[in-house]
This record gives structure tokens, C-alpha cells and sequence, in this order.
């Protein structure tokens, strides 16, 4: 019969599901629905429920199979500051081969279990350069804050070599320009303890 719909012979599980989520999120994001992913992996939509709870839970799994991809703070860099400054130009480029999915990927972020390892690698590896666990979060929320502007600044566009190089300049001066504050504010603090009372 030509109306027939093929018969699935690869096994359905959650990878699977999964990888067809991102072909049709980076079609378009607003059609990413369990509908729409069973269609694309020919099965009823009943069967996509058996492996994934439903639309919000598919977006987290997405936002996780991406994340995953992020370079992690490499320990071989043999500088905290170098290593940070890597994984979040990874990061970037990493987004940018998903457009459209920047914005799930940020709103996502903060309850996913692979962006809490990253923020955990990026600190530790500014603690291993002899920050105070405040220190290194101080640096690694600004790091985010400038990676979450960039992200906005170029939504709805094309992104371009230029984009990531004014980026990776912007990143290089805020590094310097925390390392350089960090610096001074221990040695004022210095400073006021010789003084003394």
C-alpha cells in the first residue's frame, strides 16, 4: 500500500530520541514537539513517551546532548586563567553551530548537571591558580555574564569570524582586567594589615 508508513528497524530508546530532537530543533526550534520527533523517527507518539516524559523534558535531554560537546577545563593548559578562557571560546563556537538553540541552551543552563560540571571545572582550575573560592566565582560570573551578552548581541543573526573575534577580545580584556583587580585589592588589603590598627 503507498499510504503505509515505513516500519522502524533501528531500536527506539533515549539516544536515538534525542538526536532526532536536534535535527528538528535546528530546523526550528518552535516545531520541536514529541509530535514532531516521532514523525521524524516514524513511530506513533505514544512510543516517544516510553523513553521521555514530554516536551520539557526532551528540550532538557537536547540542551544536555549539546553541552556535552563543551570542551572541559583541560588540566594540560597549565594555566586556570588559560584553561577558563578555552572552554568558554569552545563554548561559544559550541553554540554557534546550533543557531536558534542559544536561547534554550541559556535558559536551560542553570539546572543542567553537565553546565554545573563545566562552572565546577572552570572554578577549580582559577582555584588552582591560587583564587579564593569568592575570587574564582567573582571571575566566573563575570566570564558568564559577558558570554550571556554575546549570545543576545548577535541573536536573530548570522553569526560571523568577527563576532567570535571581537568576543575573544572582550574575554581577554575582562580576564586581564580581573586578574589585574584581584591583584590590587590583595594588595591593598596587605597593605591595611601592616598598618595595623
Amino acid at each position: 500500500m503507498a499510504g503505509r508508513p515505513k516500519v522502524r528497524t533501528e531500536r527506539l530508546d533515549e539516544a536515538a530520541i534525542v538526536s532526532a530532537a536536534l535535527q528538528v530543533a535546528q530546523r526550528d526550534m518552535d516545531s520541536l514537539t514529541m509530535r514532531s520527533v516521532s514523525a521524524e523517527l516514524q513511530v506513533s507518539v505514544g512510543a516517544l513517551y516510553k523513553h521521555v516524559a514530554g516536551r520539557e523534558a526532551l528540550i532538557a535531554l537536547v540542551v544536555e546532548k549539546i553541552l556535552r560537546q563543551a570542551p572541559p577545563v583541560s588540566p594540560e593548559v597549565g594555566d586556570g586563567w588559560l584553561a577558563l578562557r578555552a572552554q568558554v571560546l569552545g563554548l561559544q563556537a559550541l553554540v554557534d553551530l546550533y543557531p536558534g538553540l542559544d536561547e534554550v541552551v541559556i535558559a536551560h543552563s542553570p539546572n543542567s548537571p553537565t553546565a554545573n560540571e563545566l562552572r565546577r571545572e572552570g572554578i577549580t582550575a582559577l582555584q588552582a591558580e591560587g583564587l579564593t573560592l569568592d575570587e574564582a566565582l567573582r571571575v566566573y560570573r563575570a566570564v558568564t555574564y559577558l558570554w550571556l551578552g554575546a549570545r543576545v548581541a548577535v541573536r536573530g543573526r548570522a553569526r560571523n569570524d568577527a563576532d567570535m573575534d571581537t568576543f575573544a577580545l572582550a574575554l581577554d580584556v575582562l580576564l586581564g582586567g580581573l586578574k589585574q583587580n584581584i591583584a590590587e585589592c590583595r594588595d591593598s588589603a596587605a597593605a591595611t594589615n601592616e598598618v595595623g590598627p
